[in-house]
């Protein structure tokens, strides 16, 4: 069996002299459902987030600054030793960063679905009729009733099919669901990034103006497309953070009354698959909102694309 852990985390000591470890893809903030909450009215609720990226874990910004060595920054590369500060008076000490040297990624069918990198993976089949072979969802999330979960710890990840008893994910597992084919296999890191979609050097040029409340996308030789209301709130979000987020922090901007957390993703499923289907609609790409299948998404924009926020 392959040793070694498979989810980076970061470890930080708090200013009251606690230590906290956040895994990659962690929320840091106010919220309730942050892996690192911070009370304090200095902090947002989705203050920054943490991140891999290639072969480096990163505190992102999401509606604030962050700052280290007096400079405010948008996105810094962890390293021990680090005093990075959130606020005035709210300081997190860098103790520890773990790297896996190796990931694990998830095949389906033979087909790469994703790398493991959440907390939890909810596999959900269902069947397309009396003829056909049951198909299959993974969801970056929890969910009642879904006929396997993987759930991750630092120290690895571990699988349930059903009632069966859980069993220690190593690479080269594999399983059987309802017809489908399930393996996990591990790869150096850096070659699990996530992969990116070639660059269009032929797509049209877009010009998204975002406006909070209305957003414009203009495409030479079509009709201007108007999207409004909460989809446009969505574009907005994604337009001034400008990376790859969780859908949580953008989702909490937009339906930060709501302390279900169930809820909110359903929302947030439901409104990001009416703003891909409009924009679809409309002629243009649908993955200029792209969600990358791990929990995060971004506003997904080739070189020739110009954003213009007035939010």
């Amino acid at each position: 069996m392959l040793q070694g852990r498979y989810t980076p985390f970061v470890r930080f000591r708090l200013p009251d002299g606690r230590t906290a470890q956040v895994a990659a893809g962690g929320l840091i903030g106010r919220a309730s459902t942050a892996e690192l909450r911070i009370e304090s009215p200095e902090v947002s609720e989705a203050h920054a987030f943490i991140s891999m990226r290639g072969r480096h874990l990163q505190i992102l910004s999401l509606r604030r600054w962050i700052i280290l060595d007096g400079e405010r920054k948008s996105s810094i590369i962890l390293a021990p030793g680090q005093r990075i500060r959130l606020s005035q008076n709210v300081t997190l000490d860098v103790e520890a960063v773990e790297l896996p040297d190796r990931v694990m990624v998830l095949y389906g069918d033979g087909q790469e679905l994703c790398t493991l990198s959440e907390s939890v993976y909810s596999i959900v089949t269902a069947n397309g009729g009396p003829s056909q072979t049951p198909s299959y969802k993974l969801h970056p999330e929890y969910l009642p009733g879904a006929e396997a979960y993987i759930w991750g710890t630092s120290d690895g990840f571990t699988l349930r099919v059903g009632d069966r008893e859980p069993v220690e994910l190593a690479a080269g597992t594999s399983w059987e669901l309802r017809g489908h084919h399930f393996a996990v296999q591990a790869r150096p890191l850096g070659d699990g990034a996530l992969s990116t979609r070639s660059i269009g050097q032929n797509d049209p040029p877009l010009t998204i103006v975002a406006r909070y409340d209305t957003v414009y996308v203009r495409m030479p030789g079509r009709p201007e497309c108007v999207i409004a209301g909460l989809l446009a709130r969505i574009v907005s979000e994604l337009a001034t953070i400008n990376r790859l987020v969780s859908w949580e922090a953008v989702a909490r901007e937009i339906w930060g009354d709501e302390t279900d957390r169930g809820i909110m993703r359903q929302n947030w499923d439901r409104n990001l698959r009416r703003l891909r289907a409009q924009l679809r609609e409309a002629g243009i790409r649908p993955d200029l909102v792209r969600p990358d299948g791990k929990g995060n998404v971004e506003l997904y924009l080739l070189p020739q694309d110009t954003v213009v926020d007035e939010s």
